[in-house]
């Protein structure tokens, strides 16, 4: 989105307002009184609407004008100028023919015509041209040597010809800011950023209420990655003009590169920008983007509602969609429509090319037909964005890891606890070092494969990192549980008793966790006769469960008295 804006003659600023007048405008422009004929108000106002993206408002303007004074030629060279801003070079030079046939003293249109001839490579023409427009006026007229000059700004190879025109117009009159700023945008296509910034300069202590030489100044430090002196140029024009458009766009862009922390600023400065160009709907795509990055799924959702139904959507737009689609359903309570996110994602899919995919394509993709219920069908993707994988598609190892994290989970939702395993295992050897969650993770897929021993090596682990978590404890008394199924060696009895330990300070929070324990601790008790204890742990465990059928049982047959063996004598 970044590019360097090589615009014509700007305005001024009536007052502290900074509306423009036409009057003020006329000022902008004095050096161009040196023309045959005083210069028509309506130039400095069309060449500042075309600076500010404004160009068919400039051409109306401008094509009123010229019929408004037939005798003016120099009036068809503006209209000429602004047609090529436009990109209609045949009008252009149309026009600049007219001004020729209407007043062939008019050097103005010969400097259009050579412009026209540059742009179609056609130097030797183009040199004929400008040398008539400058002979015809002794190159003592500043308007045709800015405007020759600034034809020469197409390339860098005319740019001594370029300076050597502007010294020119510079000695005529030093107080033209236009030709300080066409000195800056000479100097920069010589990559000479120092010798830019100077010119803008000294255009903006010309002209104080001038916003185009700090617009200037601004995407010179811009280009040269200098965030903070750019920002400050952009802002200054905004303060002397708060309606220069460019300025916003630029704002919006630069806090758009900053991320997240800076979204907001980048959707109100666009949202700026686009209030005041003339074809708002021509920056959409970057709007939405805008949007989506501020978490704004919902407008930005709006947004690309209305351009994903071109027939020439950009591939880009239809993914990001996509994307937006999912994150607004994920965001709502309930969730929302998820469908419309997999029908998007198969849009995209079918129009992108091969080297169009990226992996996370498959990840979000993914993970909307996991929101369908679609878990088979939601490996698959995962798979696929891991496939992907290579070289020229290298996933950051932080994004890589969360993959693998996604398929792994789903292999255990599905139940596929061996592939689960695997990718567990693949997943831990990319960490520097596993965390207590992989642990978890994996500790649960050896569960529910049975096997047991390698479950209570990783819950043991678990425990270890985490000592302070109920979990660990939970999970390894149950393992310990299934190593000791008929609980006579009470292998699980230390880690439900530290299970009640931390869990009794939030009861109401591990309630079915206490309930595992006491049942167990109620049930080992019992098979060691110690009946005390038994009633004890049943005791507790229906205060939590008041209405167990289990449990009362097995408190009525602890309640009941003990059969006392018998002695010698009564047998």
């Amino acid at each position: 989105m970044r590019r360097m804006m090589n615009s014509h003659q700007g305005g001024a600023n009536q007052n502290n307002n900074l509306s423009y007048s036409l009057t003020l405008l006329l000022t902008c422009f004095v050096a161009l009184a040196q023309a045959q004929n005083p210069i028509n108000p309506i130039v400095p106002k069309a060449l500042y609407l075309v600076e500010t993206e404004h160009t068919q408002k400039a051409l109306t303007e401008l094509e009123e004008a010229v019929k408004a004074n037939p005798t003016d030629a120099s009036l068809l060279y503006y209209l000429g100028f602004v047609q090529i801003k436009a990109g209609e070079n045949a009008k252009a030079l149309a026009s600049f023919d007219k001004g020729i046939l209407l007043n062939e003293k008019e050097a103005l249109n010969f400097a259009g015509k050579g412009q026209i001839s540059l742009l179609e490579k056609k130097e030797a023409e183009a040199k004929i041209q400008f040398d008539k427009a400058l002979s015809m006026t002794k190159s003592k007229n500043v308007a045709v040597l800015k405007a020759v000059a600034e034809a020469y700004l197409i390339d860098n190879k005319y740019s001594v010809d370029a300076i050597t025109l502007l010294n020119k117009a510079k000695s005529a009159d030093n107080t033209d800011p236009e030709v300080q700023i066409l000195f800056g945008d000479v100097y920069l296509l010589q990559n000479n950023g120092g010798l830019a910034v100077s010119s803008y300069e000294r255009a903006a202590s010309l002209r104080p209420t001038m916003a185009k030489p700090h617009f200037k100044m601004g995407m010179v430090f811009e280009r040269s990655k200098n965030t903070e002196l750019a920002m400050e140029n952009f802002n200054k024009a905004i303060a002397v003009d708060p309606k220069y458009t460019l300025a916003y766009k630029e704002l919006g862009e630069i806090y758009y590169l900053m991320g997240a922390k800076e979204a907001e600023r980048a959707v109100k400065s666009y949202e700026t920008y686009l209030s005041l160009t003339e074809k708002p709907e021509a920056f959409q795509y970057q709007y939405a983007f805008f949007l989506f990055m501020a978490k704004d799924y919902k407008k930005a959702n709006e947004v690309f509602s209305k351009i994903a139904g071109a027939p020439d959507v950009k591939v880009h737009t239809l993914r990001f969609y996509a994307n937006s689609l999912f994150e607004e359903a994920s965001a709502t309570t309930p969730p929302g429509d998820f469908q419309k996110s997999k029908e998007m994602y198969e849009r995209y899919f079918k129009k992108a090319k091969p080297g169009d995919l990226e992996a996370t394509d498959y990840v979000y993709y993914g993970k909307a037909l996991q929101k369908l219920k679609q878990d088979s069908l939601a490996i698959i993707e995962f798979n696929k964005s891991l496939a992907i994988n290579s070289d020229d598609k290298k996933l950051p190892p932080k994004e890589h890891r969360e993959i693998l994290l996604l398929v792994g989970d789903t292999y255990l939702k599905t139940k596929k606890f061996s592939n689960a395993i695997e990718i567990y295992k693949l997943l831990m050897s990319k960490r520097e070092a596993p965390y207590a969650a992989d642990f978890f993770s994996i500790g649960r897929a050896y569960y529910f494969n049975t096997q047991f021993a390698q479950a209570d090596t990783a819950f043991l682990k678990l425990i270890e990192l985490k000592p302070e978590m109920t979990v660990g404890y939970l999970w390894e008394a149950r393992t310990k549980s299934n190593l000791d199924p008929d609980s006579e060696q009470g292998l699980a009895k230390p880690y439900f008793e530290k299970l009640i330990e931390k869990a009794s300070a939030a009861p109401d929070q591990n309630k079915n966790n206490l309930i595992d324990a006491y049942r167990y601790l109620g049930y080992y008790h019992y098979l060691k006769k110690d009946y005390a204890a038994a009633k004890e742990a049943y005791g507790k465990l229906l205060v939590l469960k008041p209405d167990d059928k289990d449990t009362k049982d097995a408190l009525d047959i602890l309640n009941k008295p003990i059969p006392q063996p018998q002695s010698k004598k009564e047998r």
